[in-house]
């Protein structure tokens, strides 16, 4: 813009100095009236260009910055200018995040200011998706009366814009809790004594003798020692599954979508039922969050969860199996992931030992695989809690068959 308009005045210079020299060798009233028609001309252009947005300001506010799926957001300027040159007309146009602009209103907009004191753009777009944005710059251009010119002015904006998963009410879903199951222990008890014997193992060094699986050691001629089931504790352990292997590009984008909701709706209904939680994103890097029950811990998760996207590099199965060998045991084990496989069925069946598992299936409206319904009966076989999630609304009525196979929104 620059170079055209430094061209364009050179150009005009350079035709002045000629219609100069022509009226002064010609003489005539016609040559002059050409000079000092377009001399006048010329220092309009100059002027028009010089005093555009002379004491010309720019305030930004917006709406919020932090919003929750589905809101709506405005984005207004407000400029106060107190030149005395005109702006016959104003063309201003805001750069947004590519997936705002066919749901924006005002992104463009030409005013014809004149001599007023203040005059506002306003953006607003509807329908907000979750995720992290930013506000780009806001253009101004201006010009003269005949198009011959144009000059830019520049509204620098970095403000952030965080969209939060939208959160739905979380009823019927008890998450084992330990007072409302039968089983109240203190919270944070790491030890394995219950009357529930989930298998056997070898007997190792220091077990008590009251351990030892008498009709096993007898079967199998080696000491073999009962394996209990942990105790619960009122703490749930949130694992989303942020795997890429877990999201194909065949799959639905709105099956991560579908993740998200549940993922936020539970830490929500957890933060609510002053259950103390804690949470793992295991994407390109790992993020850990908690345990607590603060508002500003759900705050730190719904940010993680806006910026989320499925870019893990390690399998989930791999991820699942390594996290269960670290967390505290008696905990309660909240999985989000859309596969049902034998390999993450066998990491479920794992962490079933050390605590128990809630698991919840984005599915959205579709038919499970035989691989899929393999992986369904394997983990209702080690008795883990599977809710198959057609959409967000069966967070609403959640429910639990007895045997202690859960599967919510049963199709």
């Amino acid at each position: 813009m620059w170079v055209k308009n430094l061209a364009l005045f050179a150009a005009g210079v350079a035709l002045l100095a000629v219609l100069f020299v022509f009226a002064m060798v010609d003489g005539g009233f016609f040559a002059w009236f050409l000079f000092y028609f377009y001399a006048g001309l010329f220092v309009y252009e100059v002027l028009a260009f010089r005093l555009a947005f002379q004491k010309v300001s720019a305030k930004r506010q917006l709406s919020a910055v932090r919003l929750t799926a589905g809101q709506s957001i405005s984005y207004r300027l407000d400029f106060t200018r107190r030149g005395w040159w005109p702006l016959f007309w104003l063309r201003i146009e805001t750069q947004l995040p590519a997936a705002w602009e066919f749901a924006s209103q005002g992104r463009k907009q030409v005013l014809q200011p004149m001599w007023g004191a203040k005059f506002d753009h306003v953006v607003r777009v509807d329908g907000l998706r979750r995720g992290v944005y930013r506000f780009g710059d806001t253009v101004l251009e201006t010009g003269d009366l005949f198009g011959l010119i144009r000059r830019r002015m520049l509204v620098e904006s970095r403000d952030e814009v965080l969209v939060f998963p939208r959160v739905v009410p979380v009823r019927g879903w008890v998450g084992e809790h330990p007072d409302q199951a039968g089983q109240l222990t203190p919270t944070g008890r790491r030890t394995e004594e219950s009357t529930n014997v989930l298998g056997v193992r070898d007997y190792v060094r220091g077990d008590r003798l009251s351990r030892i699986h008498w009709p096993a050691t007898a079967r199998r001629g080696t000491l073999q020692a009962k394996e209990f089931e942990l105790n619960v504790t009122g703490e749930l352990s949130f694992i989303p599954d942020f795997s890429q292997s877990s999201f194909p590009p065949g799959l639905s984008a709105n099956v991560f979508e579908l993740e998200m909701v549940i993922v936020a709706s539970l830490m929500k209904y957890a933060f609510d039922s002053h259950r103390r939680y804690s949470a793992t994103f295991l994407g390109r890097r790992l993020l850990k969050y908690g345990p607590g029950v603060e508002q500003s811990l759900l705050i730190r998760c719904l940010e993680a969860l806006a910026a989320a996207t499925p870019n893990g590099q390690v399998d989930f199965a791999q991820s699942l199996s390594r996290f269960a060998q670290e967390s505290v045991p008696g905990t309660t084990l909240v999985v989000v992931s859309p596969r049902l496989d034998r390999d993450v069925a066998v990491a479920a069946s794992l962490a079933r030992r050390r605590m128990k598992v809630e698991w919840f299936v984005p599915a959205l409206q579709r038919e499970l695989t035989e691989v899929e319904k393999t992986g369904l009966s394997m983990l209702q076989a080690a008795r883990v809690n599977v809710h198959l999630m057609a959409s967000e609304q069966q967070l609403s009525r959640l429910h639990v068959q007895k045997g202690g196979k859960s599967i919510g929104s049963n199709r």
